[in-house]
Order: structure tokens, then C-alpha cells, then sequence
């Protein structure tokens, strides 16, 4: 927990807003599911044996605590990252799933969702747009449970940066591989 804060006091030096925003958002993001689902603490936990790519440059890693992964782009503030939550003692619908980081942004709209194979499971592809403190945002996510994990991959940043760096979140996706 402490390793969150010093993140979250990291950023609040930084001097940029939207990336400030945008940081947060993925944080969120990050957090959420286990708690809109209402899974205590302790119930679930990070998955093991995931295998992925990492994002290229401009991407470089932001360190978390959770044992999840998260990376920003230099070049737009775009985030990507990924959330597992394995063992928990809820079973939360893909829709659930995707609705949770999409909690976090005002004047949601889903632009598209879809349900897709993915991993050998049944996978939601949805990308939204709304407000994160009156900045647009736009999203990408994929979330699919396999093997009692719940996954959430996301992508998002500023509107209009959004289209420049989506080709990194769909090369993460065709690299992650859930044991």
C-alpha cells in the first residue's frame, strides 16, 4: 500500500493535468473491479504464469504494488495495462467486468461492445468515450475470465491521442496469453 502512495505523491508532481488525469484513470482502472464487485481485500489474487509483450517505446512500465502491469506512453500519456483477480469469492459477469473501469468517467458512452473467443474463453471487447475531469477520454478494453481468473486488459487516453497508439494495445493483446 505504501508503494501506492509514493506513486500517487509522484504524480501529484507532476506538472502536466492531463497526464495527471489520465494516470489516475488507469489507476482506477486498475483498482476498481475488486471493489465494485465488493470482493474483500484478501479474496482474490494476482495471476501467475500470464505470459505477454511488453508495449514498445514510447511505453515504458509504471510501477505498482498489485503485481499487475501498466505502462504510459512519453509520447501521448496513453495508458495500457492489464488486472487479474484470481480465486475470488464472486463470479462477476463480463459485462460486470467492463463496466467497472468504466465507472470511473462521466458522460459515458459505449461506442461498441462485442462478445469475441479469446484465450479459449468467451472475451468482451468494448471501447467507450466520456469525461475525465472535463477532459474527453476514450478506452479500449478486453476482459474475459479464464481458469477462476477474472482479466481486464485496457487501453485509454486523451480523445483525441486515442487512434495514434491503439495498434500497441491490439499487439499486447495478441501476446498476452492466460495459463
Amino acid at each position: 500500500m505504501l508503494g501506492i502512495f509514493r506513486f500517487l505523491a509522484d504524480v501529484l508532481h507532476m506538472k502536466n493535468h492531463f497526464l495527471i488525469c489520465l494516470i489516475l484513470w488507469a489507476f482506477l482502472a486498475m483498482t476498481s473491479s475488486c471493489v465494485s464487485v465488493k470482493l474483500p481485500t484478501a479474496a482474490g489474487t494476482p495471476a501467475e504464469d500470464v505470459v505477454y509483450s511488453e508495449p514498445p517505446a514510447p511505453f515504458s512500465e509504471i510501477k505498482l504494488s498489485s503485481g499487475d502491469k501498466a505502462w504510459l506512453s512519453s509520447a501521448t500519456g496513453n495508458t495500457l495495462s492489464f488486472l487479474s483477480d484470481c480465486h475470488g469469492r464472486t463470479d462477476p459477469t463480463l459485462e460486470q467486468l467492463a463496466s467497472e473501469p468504466l465507472a470511473a468517467l462521466e458522460k459515458l458512452k459505449i461506442l461498441s461492445s462485442r462478445q469475441t473467443p479469446y484465450n479459449g474463453r468467451e472475451a468482451q471487447i468494448t471501447e467507450a468515450q466520456g469525461e475525465m475531469d472535463g477532459v474527453p477520454v476514450k478506452t479500449l478494453l478486453l476482459v474475459f475470465k479464464k481458469n477462476n481468473c477474472n482479466y481486464t486488459l485496457s487501453y485509454g487516453g486523451l480523445s483525441k491521442n486515442f487512434d495514434t497508439e491503439k495498434k500497441y494495445f491490439e499487439k499486447f493483446t495478441e501476446s498476452f496469453k492466460a495459463p
